[in-house]
C-alpha cells in the first residue's frame, strides 16, 4: 500500500515544474506576481508546491552561494481547507501569514511588535465580515472598476441594510444594527482602511529585510465556493505588496465554479454596464481570473510512458530496500535526461539492479508493462488516481487470498476494476449478465468480438449485441472491450464476488468522487445554486466526470426518491443537454410511486413541452403516474398537469 499524501520525493519528473516556478518567484523584476498552479484533482499540485517550498529553504540547499541568496527569502504555507470552518477566510489568511512571519526563525525577532499590531488590525477587519457578504454587488463593482478598498463602501451601505425589512423576523435587522454600532469608529483609517493595512504590511516586510515573500496556498479547491472567493479577494486586495509572490494550487474548474456561484444573482444589466459585455458567466469568470492570476501554469496529464514509469517506481519503492531503490531512481533520472519520452519499466529496472533483481518484482512489473496504457487512459493520466487504484487492486488481491480464491488472474482483475472505476453503470450491467449466465455472459463475448473487428476496421457481426447502444457508441468502452486480456473465456463469478463483497468498503472509498463533481453535486441539490451549477456543468466537466455526477444523482434518488431538489436537478441537467432523458425515465420506473413528490410530474410536463420528442421516452412513466392518480400525490399532479 502507498500513502496518499503530497511528497517531495519526485517519482513523476515534476521537479522541473517546481524549478520553473522557483525561477519566476526569485526574479525581482516580476514581483509582485500571482501564479496559478492549475491541474485536476490529484494531478500533483501539492507535491510540486512541497518541492518548491524545500527548494526555497536555505537549509535544504548544498551550495553556499545558493544558500546565501535564499537568506532574504521567506516562504510560507497556507492550507485553505484547514480554515474552512473559520468565520472569515480572509482574516484567516491574513492572520496566518502575519503569524508565520512573526514566528519565523530568521525574520520573526525583527518584526514581532509590528506583527502584533497587524494582528489586532485583522481582528478589527473581521467585524466587517457580515457586511461584506451582504453587499456582493458593490464589492464586485469596486473590483471591476479597479477599487482596492471595500471598507468605505461597506460602511456606507450598512445603514441602508439596517433599514431593510425582513420576512417577519427581526434577527437580521438586529444583526445589521449591531454591526453598524460596531462600525461607529469605522471612519478611523487606523482600524478600517485596507490601504493602511497594506502600507503597514509593506513596512513590516522592509523592517524584516525580506526581499522576497513567497506564499504557497494549497488545497483551495477543497473549500466551499464562498471560502475560495474570500481567499482570492484577500490575495488581490490585501497582500499585493511589491516583493510578494503567491503560488496558488487549485483545479481551475473548481475556481471557475466558485466564481459563478458567488456572483450568480448579479443582474446582467449591471455587468453589461461595467464591462460592455452581455455574456455574464464566462466573461466575468475570465476577467476575474485574469486580474488575479498573472501566470497560469497548467500541469499536463501524464502520458502512457509516464504512467508506466510512475507505476514501476511505486512498485520498486514497495518491494525494494533503500539502497536498490536508490539505484533505480538514479537510473531513471539519468535515462530521463537522455530521453524523457521513454518509459522506465521492467527491463530498465532489471538492467539497473543486475543480479540483485528480486524475483518478487517479476510479476508486478510485467503486469505494469501490460496494463499501463489501459490505466493511463482509464484514469486520465492522474497520479493520485493511479496510486489509489493500485491500493484498491492490492486490497482485492488480499481479499482473494484470505477467501481462498485460487487461479485469480491479475490482468483480468485489473481490467474489470478499470471498468468498475470509470464506468460503474456498465460494470453493474456486466455483473447482471454474468450472474444470469454462470460467469460467461454472451453479450460480453459479442461485444469483444465486435470491438476487435471495429479496431481492425473490419466489418463486425452485430449478432448478440446488447440493446444498450452506448456500449458501442462510447469510445472508452470500445477501447476497454478491445484491450487484452479478452474476458470471453474467463469465468467472472469469483471476480464479481470480490467486487460485490467489497464495493462500498474498498474501491468506492479509494476512488472517491472527484472534488469538482462533488461540488457540482452539492450545488445541484441546493435551490440557491442549482441554476448556476447546471449552466456550468456542460462547460466544466469531462465525459467521465459527467458519468460520475449522473451516477451520484441516480443513487441519491434511489435512496431518497421523495427528494424534490434531486428531481429538479435531473430536469435542469436534461435541459442543459448533459443528462439522459432515457436514464431519468428508467430511474422513475424503478422507484415506488408513492415516494415521488408532486413536483416530479410538473418537471416531466415541463420537459415534454420543451422537447416533444421526449414523449416516447417518458410514455411509460406518464402512463404509470396517471394510473395511480387516486393513490399517489405525484399521480394526481400528473393528471392535473395533463388537463392544463
Amino acid at each position: 500500500m502507498w500513502a496518499d499524501n503530497e511528497t517531495f520525493e519526485d517519482l513523476l519528473g515534476f521537479q522541473v515544474h517546481a524549478d520553473l516556478i522557483r525561477s519566476v518567484v526569485l526574479n525581482p523584476t516580476l514581483l509582485p506576481v500571482t501564479i496559478g498552479v492549475f491541474g485536476d484533482w490529484g494531478s500533483g499540485k501539492s507535491s510540486i508546491m512541497e518541492m518548491l517550498k524545500r527548494s526555497l529553504e536555505p537549509e535544504n540547499i548544498e551550495s553556499p552561494k545558493a544558500q546565501a541568496e535564499l537568506q532574504s527569502v521567506a516562504v510560507l504555507y497556507f492550507n485553505g481547507w484547514l480554515f474552512e470552518g473559520y468565520d472569515d477566510a480572509k482574516s484567516a489568511l491574513l492572520s496566518s501569514i502575519v503569524s508565520q512571519l512573526s514566528e519565523h526563525k530568521r525574520f520573526g525577532p525583527k518584526i514581532r511588535d509590528t506583527a502584533t499590531s497587524l494582528l489586532h488590525r485583522v481582528r478589527g477587519m473581521r467585524l466587517l465580515r457580515w457586511g461584506v457578504k451582504e453587499i456582493g454587488v458593490p464589492a464586485l463593482k469596486a473590483y471591476l472598476t479597479g477599487g482596492v478598498s471595500l471598507v468605505g463602501d461597506l460602511a456606507g451601505h450598512l445603514p441602508k441594510l439596517a433599514e431593510r425589512k425582513t420576512d417577519g423576523d427581526t434577527k437580521d435587522k438586529e444583526k445589521v444594527e449591531d454591526s453598524t454600532a460596531i462600525l461607529a469608529p469605522a471612519e478611523d483609517p487606523n482600524t478600517t482602511d485596507v490601504r493602511t493595512f497594506r502600507k503597514e504590511f509593506e513596512e513590516m516586510l522592509r523592517k524584516s529585510d525580506i526581499k522576497t515573500l513567497v506564499v504557497l496556498i494549497d488545497d483551495l479547491d477543497r473549500c466551499s465556493p464562498e471560502r475560495i472567493i474570500e481567499n482570492l479577494e484577500a490575495i488581490k486586495l490585501f497582500l499585493n505588496a511589491p516583493c510578494t509572490a503567491f503560488v496558488i494550487g487549485a483545479d481551475p474548474r473548481i475556481v471557475r465554479h466558485a466564481i459563478a456561484v458567488r456572483y450568480k444573482d448579479i443582474r446582467k444589466e449591471e455587468i453589461q454596464a461595467l464591462t460592455g459585455d452581455q455574456e455574464l458567466n464566462e466573461r466575468l469568470i475570465d476577467d476575474y481570473l485574469e486580474k488575479l492570476i498573472q501566470i497560469p501554469y497548467h500541469l499536463p496529464r501524464l502520458a502512457h510512458a509516464e504512467i508506466e514509469t510512475y507505476m514501476t517506481l511505486l512498485l520498486c519503492k514497495r518491494h525494494l530496500e533503500e539502497e536498490p531503490f536508490g539505484k533505480c531512481m538514479h537510473a531513471w533520472k539519468d535515462g530521463w535526461v537522455r530521453n524523457r519520452y521513454a518509459s522506465f519499466g521492467y527491463s530498465s529496472v532489471k538492467e539497473a539492479l543486475g543480479s540483485s533483481f528480486p524475483s518478487q518484482l517479476e510479476a508486478p512489473l510485467t503486469l505494469c508493462a501490460g496494463t499501463a496504457s489501459m490505466v493511463a487512459e482509464g484514469l486520465n493520466g492522474n497520479p493520485r488516481q493511479v496510486k489509489r487504484f493500485l491500493n484498491a487492486f492490492l486490497l482485492r488481491k488480499q481479499l482473494a487470498e484470505s477467501s481462498k480464491i485460487g487461479d485469480l488472474r491479475d490482468d483480468v482483475l485489473m481490467k474489470l476494476m478499470l471498468l468498475e472505476y470509470y464506468k460503474l453503470p456498465k460494470f453493474r450491467d456486466l455483473f447482471k449478465w454474468q450472474a444470469e449466465e454462470k460467469g460467461h455472459p454472451k453479450a460480453l463475448a459479442a461485444l469483444e468480438k465486435w470491438a476487435k473487428a471495429a479496431l481492425d476496421e473490419k466489418s463486425a457481426n452485430l449478432e448478440g449485441l446488447p440493446a444498450d447502444k452506448t456500449w458501442q457508441e462510447d469510445p472508452k468502452l470500445q477501447q476497454w472491450l478491445a484491450i487484452e486480456p479478452a474476458l470471453t473465456d474467463v469465468d467472472l463469478r469469483d471476480y464479481f464476488w470480490l467486487a460485490r463483497d467489497r464495493l462500498q468498503s474498498t474501491l468506492s472509498n479509494v476512488s472517491l468522487v472527484p472534488p469538482l463533481v462533488r461540488k457540482f453535486y452539492d450545488s445541484l441539490l441546493k435551490d440557491g445554486t442549482r441554476r448556476a451549477a447546471a449552466e456550468q456543468v456542460k462547460v466544466q466537466l469531462q465525459p467521465a466526470e459527467l458519468a460520475v455526477l449522473h451516477d451520484c444523482l441516480t443513487q441519491h434518488l434511489l435512496r431518497k426518491p421523495n427528494d424534490k431538489p434531486g428531481h429538479t436537478a435531473f430536469q435542469q441537467l436534461i435541459q442543459a443537454g448533459v443528462a439522459s432523458a432515457d436514464a431519468y425515465s428508467a430511474l422513475l420506473l424503478k422507484v415506488p410511486l408513492d415516494k415521488l413528490p408532486p413536483a416530479t410530474s410538473v418537471n416531466i410536463e415541463t420537459l415534454l413541452k420543451q422537447y416533444p420528442a421526449h414523449r416516447t421516452i417518458f410514455a411509460k412513466v406518464v402512463e404509470r403516474l396517471e394510473a395511480a392518480a387516486d393513490k399517489t400525490r405525484a399521480g394526481k399532479a400528473m393528471t392535473q398537469e395533463r388537463k392544463r
